[in-house]
């Protein structure tokens, strides 16, 4: 007789930080989405809901991703490099993609032209800029440190832009961002 496939549990840790509601979902010790920047807790869910994340078997902290998340939003020094997150499904590129962006520095950005020239695959700046886009993953897959080549560029999270630009401005990045062509964007 064949045994029954059980699924992991899967928990979701909701904690308020200086830059509006957080969500991490995640099973075990293993990051499977992270949302942030929404107004209350009950906008965070929707958004769960509505990527097909809601099968959550508990709402419990997951006390190192929080702390971390606090400490850097003070302007610590801190890395996320510990965390484990859920690939499986990534395409090869994708996942090349996703740990060069890992290891962009604290305070570095690359241009999607220039991480794509990382991974091997010079001129494929737009389908970098999708991966981006799809990061299900901010914070610990900095794609707020990849911009465009005239400028920040989106990002994908709730507050948008102007998340990314604090965050950039938060870790002394923005100065590494051409200036006048910040200013189109206000």
């Amino acid at each position: 007789m064949g045994q029954s496939f059980q699924p992991p549990e899967v928990s979701l840790d909701i904690f308020d930080s200086v830059i509006g509601w957080f969500g991490v979902l995640y099973s075990g010790k293993t990051v499977l989405a992270i949302k942030l920047g929404f107004d209350d807790p009950g906008q965070l869910r929707q958004a769960f809901q509505e990527a097909g994340l809601s099968d959550v078997s508990s709402f419990e902290p997951m006390k190192q991703f929080r702390t971390q998340v606090r400490k850097y939003l003070a302007g610590e020094k801190v890395g996320f490099d510990s965390f484990e997150i859920y690939t499986a499904g990534m395409t090869a590129f994708q996942l090349a993609v996703t740990e060069a962006c890992r290891n962009i520095p604290r305070g570095q950005v690359l241009t999607y032209g220039d991480l794509a020239d990382k991974v091997g695959h010079a001129g494929a700046a737009r389908a970098v800029g999708t991966v981006m886009k799809r990061n299900p993953f901010p914070m610990i897959v900095p794609c707020h440190r990849v911009v465009r080549s005239g400028g920040l560029g989106g990002f994908s999270t709730q507050g948008g832009v102007g998340t990314k630009r604090w965050l950039l401005e938060l870790e002394g990045a923005l100065s590494k961002v051409e200036k006048p062509l910040l200013d189109l964007l206000e």
